[in-house]
């Protein structure tokens, strides 16, 4: 009875879905196959199997990065794994990392900036949502933004956070709360009280705020908060200048904001006052002596310049002053031409010193900054700088540069520098200049571990600060760290790989970096696996393995009790010789990187060497149906000798010793004895070349060792005869003769495989003993089939070629592993095996055979893989701007590996072992193409599949309005990276339109005046990829409004009317001007206006112009002059003055009170005395 046993295909996996996501891992569950598995697997692009036990429905794979696509390819395992089910696949990205560290690097009036170090990972975008503005989207290399067009003094919440994928999977979201700045405060005016108290008022700035900050710098300097628009300030000393400093304020703590001061520097005295005084100009305010008419002031200025003004009014500004300059003012009077002794004063200030602009920085180290600037206008006393963090920094007034030390490495520090004059307490507007020291540089790198794909470095933290890291690394990506790391892994290296590390620190927009540090390794070289024994012989063990990934500089394989074999690095193979036969070696292999002192991990395999053939069999006839057989030990080692009789009842059997009898015998048959030695058990048996001996036993006539062309022969001597001779005939192709008086016989220079019947006949005395005698037949053995080749390889067949052995056979046998034995007729010298499966090794044993086929001949042994069939149906997974994904399903029968050429800009190979690749490092829109084939264990490769694809093409970014007409849109930008056939240019709006250009511009034509048009541009690769399209949005310009004229002119007002302008109008912005300046200004929906509240007999200008969109779109100016009609008109007043007023007050109330009535007519009263008597 014959029992075999086999496992049917495990059921495959199926509904697999995925449980939850997180940054490094991702959990799937199924339900459980139907049916039984030993094991699961799952293969992860880019990370090792995951083999799970057989009644496991869930998996969680760890250790991924985020925010990366994974492929899971999950399968069920059967028997020794061999037997797998249909595999599944599914993809899902992980979750990118969170957003941390955000820092706010600088605030204005309007905008807000944003800086963090890049996250672990990968991720498609940022997302940052800010409270009241739209949504802001972010490459994912970026690491700062700035959030603009915001109020003034608001309170921002900003919610910041990674997308991934489809941008569906988001990571945790991180939220900062921040006040813009508030705005300057405008339209200070200051009104002396009194001597010692002043009154401030001031328009509130734009936006929000909720307090003012008041400074008064002076002898008693005051800091206090108001919450109105005015505040009255006291305890001022008389005769003493301040400066009053006004800001806007909002917030708490630190979230304290405070915007820009705005300064008014005055002075208060008993007579004479300076209410205002700037760099270049003072307003002087003095108080009227009583009772006195005709008065005149005279006011010199001493100092440079000097400046006199007379009048008669009681203030005065003096202009074209040198700023920070010393000016003593003196007041006199007249009356009636007739000086006012007593009256007056001398008062003595100075001018506001000039702003220091334009200040730069000339250079910058990890502990100071040099700042340069022109020097001001004017004088000064001296500078100050102000360091956040530092003491001020005092300069004579003629420097114009200074080095500020003393600083931390990578801090941020604003400068605020100004001019001061007097005695320091008048300052100059405040120039304010922020600059980062130099990052201190990463010192004492040092490599921390190493393995195949990655290498961690470790470092102290520099002193100091920076916003982050950058490590540049040789073929990879830059890998940026947050600035509080002190080491990092960086992975996705090419195992055996020499990479040079370059590290250096970063700040501010990381614009500013430090000095550089450099380092160099290799990375693990990948371990030798799947190491296979090739062949086997006596004397050696010939090893083979598939290159692994990577580099290498070397391959060293252990034997224990040899020397270490040193190969190079593109080996696949080794044979190990002068070995023992039939001695047990281990082997120990590993790759070597460097100076061979980094080395992977081990791998071990076992193996025995054939033992070597059995010498000097003897044969001796026990009787008729016994045999014994001895030998010599052979080379090496044995544990035990293998005995096959193959005849009409064949045997086999082991035994120990050097000699065995063999029994039950047929007599006169003839029998092939084979002995072998044998060592090892089960997978690890080794079985040495065979010695055979043909036999042939009788009851008189025996052939106890037949060969190819030789019988050796004995017979028995008849009793109590003497003088006996032998007569030997033997019928055959040559027949022969032989005579003698021994029992035994060599007969030689026989045909091999042939049937010889040999006829044994004595006599004595020369007397014929009849009787005695017998007569046997027997085949020599065939001769061996040699020098057997292969005439060629399909993936289904192999075909053998040899030349036909000497002398005769009955035909050949071809044993094939895994097959059933071929049959040959006698005359072939040639075969074709098919059925076999593509890409297997198969070995092929041929040998000759005679007689009833238990006669053979020595074995002929030969090798060879089939052609692994080709790779089909690959189909192209996905495809991005820098990268391929390719996809097949496993081709039939075996293969050692794949190999990918991949023809482009850049070109590469490939050596893979799964059936999907992801080829990266592509140039966008770029044409690539992809010839894949399969290979087997000694380099035969199956037929070429070739598929060609282009990456999709970059995108367009920075998209310019160059220019907008009333029917066109001119647009260019930048060369996108890489390359691509063309631009798909898509307007949408009234017309739309659909364009494709060549060049970096496009003039969109046609287009209907005043229309809002979204023009959406892509590029386009040679097959028709396109890129991420990007959007640009404008208004086209409204048409000229036509027959523009003036329909009615009355004293206070003008009709005008226009004909509608062409396209989409929101409505039209009427302008009017009288002397050159802007009279009113407003908007009208028609296309006409009565334009009222005009003053009689005056030229009026009108300007007209359509508006588009959401009335900030202008198109072009129509303009168009009247004046208004004119007319006289007599006013007569009456005022009743009671005796004792003087005609001048008189005239001053009646002037008061006609301008007053009157505001917006030029009327003047002139004095008529006319006397009533009541």
């Amino acid at each position: 009875m014959t029992t075999l046993s086999t496992y049917t295909v495990p059921a495959p996996v199926e509904n697999v879905s995925i449980q939850t996501i997180t940054t490094s891992s991702i959990s799937l569950i199924w339900p459980m196959p139907a049916g039984n598995r030993s094991s699961y697997e799952i293969q992860v692009s880019g990370i090792s199997p995951l083999n799970l036990t057989p009644d496991t429905n869930n998996a969680t794979v760890g250790d991924l990065i985020p925010g990366n696509l994974y492929t899971f390819t999950i399968f069920a395992k059967a028997g020794n794994d061999s037997i797998i089910s249909d595999s599944i696949t599914l993809s899902s990205y992980t979750v990118p990392a969170p957003v941390e560290n955000v820092s706010i690097e600088s605030i204005t009036t309007s905008s807000i900036s944003l800086i963090w170090p890049i996250p672990a990972g990968n991720r498609s975008s940022y997302e940052i949502q800010v409270s009241g503005t739209s949504l802001l989207n972010l490459t994912p290399d970026t690491k700062n933004a700035t959030v603009g067009d915001l109020i003034p003094g608001n309170l921002y919440t900003f919610t910041i956070f990674a997308k991934a994928g489809n941008e569906s999977i988001i990571s945790n979201k991180r939220i900062l709360y921040s006040y813009t700045v508030p705005a300057r405060v405008n339209n200070i005016i200051a009104f002396k009280e009194n001597n010692n108290s002043l009154k401030v008022s001031w328009s509130p700035p734009e936006g929000n705020k909720s307090a003012y900050q008041i400074d008064v710098l002076g002898d008693h300097p005051q800091q206090f908060n108001v919450t109105a628009e005015s505040v009255i300030i006291t305890n001022l000393t008389s005769n003493f200048q301040y400066t009053v400093r006004i800001s806007a304020v909002v917030g708490e703590y630190d979230q304290r904001r405070q915007g820009s001061s705005t300064d008014i520097s005055v002075l208060l005295s008993d007579i004479l006052s300076a209410t205002n005084i700037t760099i270049t100009s003072v307003n002087l305010v003095w108080i009227q002596p009583q009772n006195l008419e005709d008065i005149s002031y005279n006011i010199t200025g001493f100092g440079d310049p000097s400046f006199n003004w007379s009048g008669s009014t009681e203030e005065a500004l003096i202009e074209n002053l040198t700023p920070g300059n010393l000016y003593v003012i003196h007041l006199s009077a007249t009356s009636n031409n007739t000086v006012l002794y007593g009256y007056g004063e001398q008062i003595s200030l100075y001018t506001i010193p000039a702003p220091v602009e334009n200040v730069s920085i000339e250079s910058i180290t990890t502990s100071s900054i040099s700042l340069i600037w022109p020097i001001p206008a004017g004088n000064r006393s001296s500078y100050e700088i102000q360091v956040s963090g530092t003491s001020p920094l005092n300069l004579t007034p003629d420097t114009k540069n200074a080095t500020v030390g003393g600083l931390i490495p990578g801090n941020l520090y604003t400068f605020t520098i100004f001019a001061k004059t007097g005695n320091d307490s008048i300052i100059s507007d405040k120039t304010t200049l922020s600059g980062y020291t130099v990052p201190a540089p990463v010192e004492n790198v040092s490599i921390e571990s190493i393995t195949t794909s990655s290498i961690s470095l470790i470092w102290p933290i520099p002193a100091g600060n920076r916003s982050s890291y950058e490590i540049q690394v040789s073929g990879t990506s830059p890998l940026y760290l947050t600035p509080d790391t002190k080491n990092a892994t960086v992975g996705g290296l090419i195992p055996g790989n020499l990479y040079t590390f370059t590290i250096f620190a970063k700040t501010g927009n990381d614009s500013i970096i430090s000095d550089r540090t450099t380092l160099s390794s290799y990375t693990v070289p990948a371990p030798v696996e799947n190491v296979s024994i090739e062949t086997i012989t006596t004397s050696s063990i010939s090893l083979i393995w598939p290159i692994p990934a990577g580099n290498r500089s070397s391959y060293e394989i252990q034997v224990s009790g040899t020397s270490p074999l040193n190969l190079t690095p593109d080996t696949k193979k080794a044979t190990v010789g002068g070995l023992i036969p039939g001695n047990l070696y281990t082997f120990t292999i590993f790759t070597k990187t460097g100076n061979d002192s980094i080395i992977s991990n081990a791998t071990t395999v076992s193996s025995y060497t054939v033992p070597a053939r059995v010498n000097n069999i003897i044969v001796f006839k026990e009787n008729n149906n016994s045999l014994k057989v001895s030998w010599s030990p052979p080379e090496g080692n044995k544990s035990a000798y293998q005995i096959y009789v193959l005849g009409d009842h064949p045997q086999q059997f082991n035994v120990t010793a050097e000699s065995v009898i063999i029994t039950n015998l047929t007599s006169n048959f003839q029998y092939t004895v084979r002995i072998s030695a044998v060592v090892g058990e089960y997978d690890q048996r080794r079985q040495g070349s065979s010695t055979d001996i043909s036999v042939l036993l009788s009851d008189i006539l025996s052939a106890t060792n037949i060969t190819i062309t030789s019988v050796n022969l004995v017979w028995f001597q008849p009793q109590n005869i003497e003088d006996i001779s032998y007569n030997i005939t033997g019928f055959g192709d040559p027949s022969f003769n032989w005579s003698g008086s021994t029992e035994e016989a060599l007969i030689e220079n026989l045909t091999p495989g042939n049937l010889y019947v040999i006829h044994l006949s004595a006599t004595a005395n020369n007397t014929v003993l009849y009787g005695y005698g017998e007569q046997i037949s027997l085949y020599t053995i065939p001769a061996p089939v040699e020098n057997v080749s292969i005439q060629s390889i399909t993936t289904s067949s192999i075909s053998l070629i040899w030349p036909i052995p000497a002398g005769n056979r009955s035909s050949y046998e071809i044993q094939v592993s895994g097959t059933s034995p071929l049959m040959l007729t006698p005359d072939t010298k040639s075969t074709t095996v098919g059925g076999l499966k593509p890409g297997n090794l198969y070995t092929f044993t041929i040998f000759t055979k005679a007689g009833n086929d238990s006669i053979i001949s020595d074995r002929t042994t030969l090798s060879s893989y089939t052609v692994p069939a080709s790779v089909e149906n690959v189909t192209i997974e996905n495809i991005t701007t820098n990268s391929i994904s390719l996809r097949w399903p496993t081709p039939d029968g075996n293969r050692s590996s794949y190999e990918i050429q991949v023809s482009g800009d850049p070109s590469r190979n490939f050596t893979l072992h799964s059936k999907n690749v992801t080829v990266d490092g592509l140039v966008p829109g770029n044409l690539y193409t992809f010839n894949i084939f399969a290979k087997t264990g000694d380099e035969l490769i199956s037929d070429m599949t070739t598929l060609s694809t282009y990456a999709v093409p970059a995108t367009v970014e920075n998209i310019t309005v160059n220019n907008i007409t009333s029917s066109s849109i001119y647009l260019t930008w930048p060369i996108p990276e890489g390359n691509r056939s063309s631009y798909e240019i898509q307007v949408s709006g009234t017309p739309s339109v659909n364009l494709t250009v060549y060049s970096e511009s496009v003039l969109v034509g046609n287009l209907v005046p005043g229309n809002f048009y979204l023009v959406t541009i892509f590029a386009k690769s040679g097959n028709g990829l396109f890129s991420s399209g990007t959007d640009v949005s404008a208004y086209t310009e409204p048409e000229c409004v036509k027959n523009f004229k003036v329909t009615n002119i009355t004293l206070h007002s003008v009709a005008l009317n226009w004909m509608a302008a062409t396209g989409n109008i929101t409505s039209y912005f009427i302008e009017v001007y009288r002397n050159a300046n802007i009279y009113k200004q407003f908007n009208e929906e028609s296309e006409s206006v009565l334009i009222g509240d005009l003053y009689a007999g005056i030229q009026y200008t009108f300007i007209v112009c359509a508006m588009a969109g959401d009335n900030t779109v202008k198109g072009c100016r129509t303009e168009i002059s009247a004046v208004t009609h004119s007319s006289s008109v007599t006013l007569a007043l009456v005022y009743y003055a009671t005796d004792g007023q003087r005609e001048q007050n008189i005239m001053a109330q009646m002037n008061k009170l006609v301008s007053e009535r009157f505001p917006n007519q030029n009327i003047t009263a002139v004095w008529k005395q006319e006397k009533r008597i009541l």
